[in-house]
């Protein structure tokens, strides 16, 4: 294994790419993960520096590495470590960039474009002017969109329209630059080192010898894979998904092929969840090879450890799921069918099937998911994307059904922890894949009183509105046996008598009374955004009207189409015992 390390200022970075081909980055790695927070901290690391340079004038700022190899077949340098940065810099450049050309033009910037600008593009030898057809950023990670959007930020004319419009980093991340230039051109911050004629100055520290990095190149891709972990290893900030996708691309025999589903499936993965990686869908993968190997101890390892390394129990790594090929092909075919249905469930469910899916939703505790995962498994052979499948449904209308029966019999005997959940989710695993009845069933018990954690007047002994939000919303579906479709995530709770005593006793209510009965869930139900906004702090009977909206659930329209306009303590007392009642018989058929 050979390296050459030396130590370069940013702006030398370019010279080490002219005439080789691109900056690439490699489909094995992640794609781009920095957003505004990381480039504020870049922007104002360079401020600070900018500023002890004026005093200091030897002073130099270390950005870190960048580890790249040297790709004999497409002539490119792959990075290897430092895209964040050097992404992350062609951004900032371009900023500076456009703002030279077109904020502050004139024959007295041309050395700044050019120096700006040769970081960006290849320069053309002959007119030694800029060629902007040919960046040297180059990945094969991106996804679709981001691609577009990091092609329209490259071209020499940009549009900001689509660029304001767009959720993508890139977008986002250089139009932060392009305002924080703008904001210490006109001194926003009121800092003494900023202002239109220290501006100047921080191009020049910027372009001169005060930001360095060590800029470290490896003679193959396997030194490359090797940095690659072990860097990861020494506390790099690589999600677990990223690990595997190495360890796979490592051991697959067709790379390209891996890295075009790859990208495919995180492309996909993105577009419904923002917020989560794709570690998420391995760690629905390894329950799922626990199940078929009847495995249900709650204690389990994490699932890098799972997929990498020899332990008892490990059935992904002795069954060689990122080293076998036939094993990677089972897994990534999988996890491919698991991104389809999170992102569209509703397509390949039943109807009734899809709103025992929605009331599941509602749990906080994400542990149902494997069991809903493992379902998918079993089920694969069915699956045929963007399409209903009846066979591929016909069992998660039966055990969906089972497994909400369960989690809601432990949530409301109030033993819902996320340790309780997973013991419950991985038995039924084991017990669907040897063929047996779900042994929780001979379990289920509701004690006397629990509806008293949903109607308690002492705010220590009340369900949280999340809580109470799942048991309404439970309930507004047994109400009509599941026959219709109501959208969870537009609903809230109302308060059927006002939330807000008005001062002015009428009928049997008085503010003793008021109070005392307001939190009880008989005094409760769900409606959606407009209507709750509508109905206000009004009686009942003000509300009937708005409860009749044909979007509302059918037990809210009933009560808006009932002939008794006034809404007492006795039916607040009549609505528990229903939902009491509701609940132990949906818990016990």
């Amino acid at each position: 294994m050979q390296f050459e390390a030396f130590p370069r200022y940013i702006e030398e970075l370019s010279r080490e790419i002219s005439g080789r081909g691109n900056f690439m980055i490699p489909d094995y790695q992640r794609p781009y993960k920095w957003g505004i927070d990381e480039c504020e901290t870049l922007w104002n690391d360079i401020k600070d520096a900018f500023k002890e340079k004026q005093s200091e004038s030897h002073f130099e700022y270390f950005l870190g590495s960048i580890v790249t190899y040297k790709n004999s077949e497409t002539k490119n340098l792959d990075i290897i470590d430092g895209q964040q940065r050097i992404t992350t810099l062609t951004l900032l450049f371009r900023a500076f960039y456009y703002y030279f050309a077109k904020e502050a033009p004139g024959e007295e910037q041309k050395g700044y474009l050019k120096n700006f600008g040769r970081f960006i593009w290849e320069l053309d030898l002959g007119t030694d002017k800029i060629v902007f057809d040919k960046p040297f950023l180059k990945s094969e990670v991106i996804t679709d969109q981001d691609g577009e959007c990091l092609q329209k930020i490259l071209t020499e004319n940009l549009d900001f329209e689509y660029l304001e419009k767009s959720n993508s980093r890139y977008a986002k991340n250089f139009l932060y630059f392009k305002k924080a230039i703008t904001d210490f051109i006109n001194n926003t911050n009121n800092d003494e080192t900023s202002g239109v004629l220290n501006f100047p100055k921080l191009c020049n520290t910027i372009l001169g010898k005060t930001f360095a990095v060590l800029f470290v190149t490896c003679d193959s891709v396997n030194s490359a894979m090797t940095i690659f972990n072990t860097l990861n290893s020494r506390g790099m900030p690589l999600s677990n998904a990223d690990i595997i996708k190495g360890y796979i691309y490592k051991n697959t025999k067709s790379k390209e092929e891996f890295a075009k589903k790859w990208k495919g499936i995180s492309s996909d993965f993105e577009e419904y969840n923002s917020k989560d990686d794709m570690s998420v869908l391995f760690i629905q993968a390894m329950h799922v090879i626990r199940a078929i190997n009847n495995y249900t101890d709650t204690t389990t390892l994490s699932v890098l450890d799972f997929f990498t390394k020899k332990k008892k129990g490990s059935f992904g790594y002795n069954d060689g799921y990122l080293a076998k090929q036939e094993k990677i092909d089972e897994l990534m075919e999988f996890v491919e069918i698991l991104v389809y249905f999170w992102a569209n469930p509703q397509t390949y469910l039943s109807k009734k099937a899809y709103r025992y899916f929605n009331v599941l939703s509602l749990h906080r505790n994400d542990t149902w998911k494997f069991f809903v995962a493992f379902l998918v498994w079993r089920n694969k052979a069915n699956f045929i994307r963007d399409e209903f499948n009846e066979n591929f449904s016909k069992e998660f209308e039966i055990y969906l059904l089972d497994l909400l029966k369960a989690v809601t019999a432990k949530f409301l005997s109030n033993d819902a922890s996320t340790n309780t959940i997973k013991e419950l989710v991985f038995k039924m695993n084991a017990e669907l894949n040897k063929g047996i009845d779900f042994s929780y069933k001979e379990k289920i018990f509701l004690p006397d009183g629990f509806m008293d954690l949903f109607s308690s007047s002492d705010k220590n002994r009340r369900l949280d509105t999340k809580k109470v939000k799942y048991l309404l919303y439970l309930y507004a579906h047994i109400y009509d046996d599941f026959s219709s479709d109501i959208e969870n995530y537009k609903l809230e709770v109302e308060h059927i008598l006002p939330k807000t005593w008005q001062n002015i006793n009428f009928d049997e209510w008085n503010e003793e009374s008021h109070s005392e009965y307001l939190e009880q869930i008989g005094n409760k139900i769900l409606l959606n955004k407009p209507t709750n906004i509508k109905c206000a702090n009004n009686f009942f009977s003000l509300k009937q009207d708005k409860y009749k909206d044909s979007k509302n659930s059918q037990e809210v329209k009933d009560l808006g189409n009932r002939e008794n306009k006034i809404w007492s303590k006795a039916d607040i007392e009549a609505r528990n015992r229903d939902i009491e009642k509701a609940l132990r018989n949906f818990i016990a058929k």
